[in-house]
């Protein structure tokens, strides 16, 4: 044996070992007297594809919510039976090689990496720094003893957890290496020291237990682990072998059943039926108490990869972390795959099954003729009936001689006497699908071309049905059913029943059939079980519908408790009929669901406790011992709230704790998701849940994890779920508060002012209602007088504006022509002239108005642009020059008010006569300054000589101007000087509401 001499080197040694892993498992092959490599069980791998964060796995521990963390090389993952959830270097660990996992009593997770301690809670991470002195390599072991405090192992030496920091423990006052640490049931601390003794703390102090003796050398103690069922019993764990002792005495354990295993041994543990299972550096072993040795390796359902970690669940699952195949759950040993045929590799397909003369189980085996089960392995006993040709044996019957009717593919029926095969005569080329055994003894064969019997020995006889037949049924006397790929068919003395017809099974191909208390029955390719009430006729059928694996069921038995046996297409299933009432249940105990090996037809025997299924992987054999009642329950939790508020789409996150959840109004929709963690079967879990507030009682059990409220009134809610795996229920019930807050209209103030006001209005609606009628007169009435003031006020402002200026210029240049009448007789014709000037410029004056009342002018682009044509009229024949600057088609778009349109006009047009008579100015710009979607601003300016804008103003221009302005809610400004001419500007809103 390998001298180690500290507990760093082991680990230092995991890639070597996995490195030398092959050569190993060839050394424990050869040297190994077990028989696995024959038979098959049942595990489920957890690997990388499946969620596992890294394929290494060092240690496993179980949290308080069932909730399953491995400890890898990639760092952590915890499972909680569907989903991995990770920890490592990105979530906040040091380093991502997590060598050590424990869960404590507290509901923190700790864990060991290679740069130091970190532990989780409550969705955080906190990260311990290391002592001072040595011991700052990796952490290999944690646990918790009983005052709560953690203990744990780093490169060496002992370390405990105190507030909040690590602490060394020094042992024996010396420089101690400490191989490994366990607790007692006491609680109490137990620490190894490398070559010395092992110790255990009490109180304060550090006490001897028990010195290694020295005729087992210097032992390397890997592992201590204390008996359950023998408190003052303890288990310790070296490289090469399993150790007990009381504190008395030591010796080493099994000693002959366990030095079978020439690899190392890396880890163990004890399950709850006192089993021992040891990790090895290639595969795993369990020991029985009566010392019976059970190897898994590759070649029989597990892997050849070291094992690191055994470690058994709260609900009793034994898993095992191996180093590079990742994790394996044992799925227990209620049946075993036999899946090799004597020397080879191959999987036998197993077609029949049958007892010989001595009791031996004879198998057929599809192509390979016929095999010997002794209940470890399958060895041919007739394989080559002729050179290159191995017959495909398709069925087995031992009639009343004890001969062994075997039946092929087209090679014939033969006959066994435990010596040689024989061909009965004048089978050749016929295919034996299927033989009964008539109460009188006549053996019945069931073949593709009908139904033959055989008569005093060889002589072969038609019974008249001709059909495919691949099953038969002795009822009794001489009749026989014969189930074919046309329904049934019927025999009696020998010949068919003509006319005979179960209308149930009409064109159905029937598989298999088998008599059960009163009842036959029947199995079909595609249709599942028919059950027959011979005596009533009464037929019910039963399929996936029902619970069975698949509808083409291949095979049917019954074993000695009545339960009855169906090989199906996708698996073995177990299940019970009440032939009076015909209600039909599924029972536990048959495969694993996830595992689908499609049974063979009427391959299936039971034999001694156990049903024996042919299938097309091998043989499958099942424990009929009815299965022990499963105590264990899942543990249920909530998990996300998601509360949406209003009518938006991101919904908050809340986390569900002690405290009542407090909501808004509008806070009324929430999702609310749970899980029931059950690590042996994930996919049987269902929920109840209710929200007291809204519901009284929980509903009915469903599947899905999570429950949506769309719209919940205001109140005091708190929502309960339990999980259920058939009748077990969860011993914890989960469950979160909330409130939400009534609306304001709903609170007890609200209603109280509400019934306040109803009364001041109903005291003051009489009053209030006559008061309304006077002012709803009083306002009529004054309505009318602003409009007879409207109308008087924009009359008189036309005619100034236009009719009253002309008019006046009219009657100065009459005076005028009246002093001029005398004095020379072609003047007179000039002020003629001038006044026929003046009436044109009167009825411009009337144009504009109708231009105004045109709709086609209700724009701002033509607004503009009728400015413009005013300008050039007014400044026409003067030496003014007139620029006009901003006019865009697009302003065409922009829609105005007849009122606006005549309102703007009049403004500039007033501001441009202004200009010609009163500035004298060379030029005259109007130009749009300001465009925007809501604002327009136009202004006038020019290079005349201006004037004081602080004086009063004589003439009524400037006041109708603002007055024009102020209609459409626009605003005037002037900026002029004396001699540094005037620019006046107009703004306005382009959206107007306006007032008159």
């Amino acid at each position: 044996m390998v001298k180690i001499t500290t507990l760093s080197i082991v680990y230092r040694s995991i890639k070597l070992n996995i490195i030398s892993i092959k050569a190993t498992l060839l050394l424990a092959l050869m040297c190994c007297v077990l028989s696995t490599r024959a038979q098959r069980y049942m595990f489920t791998h957890y690997d990388i594809a499946d969620g596992l964060i890294q394929s290494q796995v060092n240690k496993i521990s179980q949290d308080n919510t069932h909730r399953l963390w491995i400890a890898t090389l990639g760092g952590v993952s915890r499972f909680d039976g569907v989903e991995h959830f990770a920890l490592t270097k990105a979530n906040g660990l040091k380093n991502n090689f997590a060598y050590a996992v424990f869960c404590d009593s507290k509901g923190r997770t700790w864990i060991g990496a290679n740069k130091g301690l970190a532990c989780y809670e409550n969705g955080k991470l906190i990260n311990l720094n290391y002592p001072a002195g040595p011991g700052r390599g990796w952490i290999n072991r944690i646990t918790e003893d009983k005052d709560g405090n953690i203990w744990g192992i780093t490169d060496g030496h002992l370390f405990k957890v105190s507030g909040g920091k690590m602490q060394l423990a020094n042992i024996t006052g010396g420089m101690d290496t400490v191989t490994t640490v366990a607790v007692d049931p006491k609680g109490r601390v137990f620490a190894a020291v490398n070559n010395k003794a092992l110790y255990y703390l009490e109180g304060k102090a550090w006490k001897h237990y028990f010195t290694f003796p020295s005729e087992f050398g210097k032992l390397y103690m890997m592992k201590l682990l204390f008996d359950k069922r023998r408190p003052r019993q303890l288990w310790i764990q070296g490289f090469s072998g399993i150790y007990i002792t009381d504190g008395k005495t030591m010796q080493p354990y099994a000693y002959d059943a366990l030095k079978v295993i020439k690899t190392s041994f890396v880890s163990m543990t004890k399950d709850a039926a006192d089993n021992l299972w040891i990790g090895t550096g290639s595969g795993a072993y369990r020991l029985s108490p009566q010392n019976k040795l059970t190897a898994f390796n590759a070649q029989n359902g597990f892997s050849d990869a070291e094992v690191s970690d055994i470690y058994e669940d709260r609900d009793g699952n034994i898993w095992l972390g191996t180093q590079g195949d990742g994790l394996y759950r044992y799925n227990g040993d209620h049946y075993v795959l036999y899946n090799r045929y004597g020397n080879t590799e191959m999987s036998p397909i197993v077609m029949g099954i049958a007892r010989d003369r001595n009791n031996q189980l004879l198998l057929a085996i599809d192509g390979d003729g016929v095999g010997k089960f002794d209940g470890r392995t399958i060895s041919p006993i007739w394989d080559e009936r002729k050179p290159g040709h191995s017959p495909r044996t398709l069925s087995l019957l031992k009639d009343d001689a004890g001969l062994m009717w075997v039946g092929t593919n087209r090679d014939g029926i033969f006959r066994y006497d435990g010596k040689k095969f024989d061909q009965v005569k004048g089978t050749y080329g016929m295919s034996g699908l299927t033989f009964a055994r008539g109460a009188d003894g006549t053996v019945w064969a069931g073949t593709s071309a009908g139904v033959y019997y055989f008569d005093k020995g060889d002589a072969m006889q038609f019974s008249g049905v001709r059909a495919f037949t691949s099953s038969l049924l002795a009822l009794g006397g001489d009749s026989v059913l014969a189930g074919s790929h046309d329904g049934l068919k019927l025999i009696v003395n020998k010949k068919e029943v003509p006319g005979f017809k179960l209308n149930a099974l009409d064109s159905t191909s029937i598989y298999s059939m088998i008599r059960y208390k009163g009842l036959v029955l029947i199995g079909s390719d595609d249709s599942g079980v028919f059950a027959w009430n011979m005596r009533t006729g009464r037929v019910k059928n039963y399929t996936t519908k029902d619970g069975l694996p698949a509808n083409s069921i291949y095979s049917l038995a019954e074993d000695e408790h009545g339960t009855l046996w169906a090989g199906t297409g996708r698996g073995v299933s177990r299940f019970s009929i009440d032939p009076r009432s015909f209600a039909f249940a599924i029972l536990p105990g048959g495969e694993l669901k996830g595992r689908i090996i499609e049974s063979n037809q009427n391959g299936i025997l039971y034999h001694n406790h156990q049903m024996l299924v042919g299938t097309t992987k091998g043989l499958t054999v099942f424990s009929t011992d009815r299965p022990k009642q499963d105590i264990s329950a899942p543990y249920v939790m909530i998990g996300d709230i998601k509360v949406f508020d209003g009518d938006k789409d991101e919904p908050v996150t809340f986390i569900a704790d002690d405290k009542v959840l407090k909501l808004s109004p509008s806070q009324d929709r929430m999702t609310i998701s749970f899980l029931g963690v059950y690590l042996k079967s994930p996919a049987e879990v269902t929920y109840q849940y209710r929200l007291v507030g809204l519901n009284k009682d929980f509903g009915a059990p469903v599947k899905s994890n999570a429950v949506d409220y769309p719209s919940l009134p205001p109140g005091k809610y708190t929502f309960e779920v339990k999980a259920m795996v058939g009748k077990q229920v969860s011993k914890n019930i989960a469950r979160f508060s909330f409130e939400i807050a009534p609306p304001f209209y709903q609170t007890t103030w609200f209603r109280l002012g509400s019934v306040l006001a109803l009364i001041l209005i109903g005291v003051s609606l009489q009053s209030f209602i006559q008061r309304g009628k006077r002012k709803r007169e009083q306002a009529i009435e004054l309505m009318r007088e602003e409009e007879k003031a409207k109308i008087r006020q924009q009359t008189a402002e036309d005619f100034h504006d236009d009719l009253g200026n002309k008019l006046t210029r009219i009657t100065v240049l009459s005076d005028i022509l009246d002093a001029q009448l005398g004095a020379d007789k072609t003047e007179p014709r000039k002020l003629v002239w001038q006044i026929k000037q003046n009436a044109a410029s009167l009825y411009n004056g009337t144009r504009d108005i109708l231009w105004a009342m045109d709709p086609k002018s209700d724009n701002l682009y033509e607004v503009l642009n009728h400015i413009r044509e005013t300008g050039i009229e007014i400044f026409a024949d003067t030496p003014i020059d007139l620029s006009f600057d901003g006019i865009i088609m697009e302003m065409a778009t922009v829609k105005l008010p007849m009122e606006y349109s005549r309102n703007i006009t009049m403004i500039f047009k007033e501001l441009l006569n202004n200009a010609l008579k009163h500035a004298h100015p060379k030029h005259v710009v109007i130009e749009l300054i300001r465009y925007e979607p809501n604002l327009v601003t136009l202004q006038i300016s020019d290079d005349g000589v201006g004037f004081d804008t602080n004086k009063p103003s004589k003439g009524h221009g400037c006041v109708n101007i603002r007055t024009r302005a102020k209609r459409i809610g626009g605003d005037i400004t002037v900026a002029s000087a004396p001699g540094e001419g005037t620019a006046i500007a107009l703004t306005f809103n382009i959206n107007p509401k306006i007032k008159a």
